[in-house]
């Protein structure tokens, strides 16, 4: 199990490290999930990955302090919903429509009111 967890962070560790250079792709959740993963499947990887600089600069403010730049807020939303509108679009069944409303909600309300705006210096 352990190979799968070790696995699965090295996969959101590179789609983070895309998310950094391509705009629509948010970089903090990819590496919140990288050390979820790593903390499940390798201290030595977990440990190598909060201490690197790019961890440091996209997720330690927000796991710390529990704020997020809301530039990056906004782009976390904006990546969530357009992947959830697809779906949306596509389907014709009520209760995949309910379930994809509800996630939309809970994104809202979580990034709105759960994580605050980290002040601009």
């Amino acid at each position: 199990m352990k190979i799968v967890f070790i696995s699965l962070g090295w996969i959101f560790v590179a789609v983070g490290l895309i998310g950094a250079f391509v705009p629509i792709l948010p970089t903090t959740p990819f590496l919140l999930l990288a050390a979820f993963f790593f903390a499940r499947g390798s201290q030595k990887f977990h440990e190598r990955l909060t201490q690197s600089a790019f961890y440091k600069k996209h997720v330690e403010s927000t796991i710390k302090d529990g704020q997020m730049p809301i530039r990056t807020k906004v782009r976390i939303v904006a990546t969530a919903y357009t992947m959830l509108l697809i779906p949306l679009i596509l389907t014709d069944q009520p209760i995949v429509r309910i379930v994809i409303g509800c996630s939309m909600i809970v994104i809202m309300i979580t990034f709105t009111i759960f994580i605050k705006n980290k002040p601009i210096r």
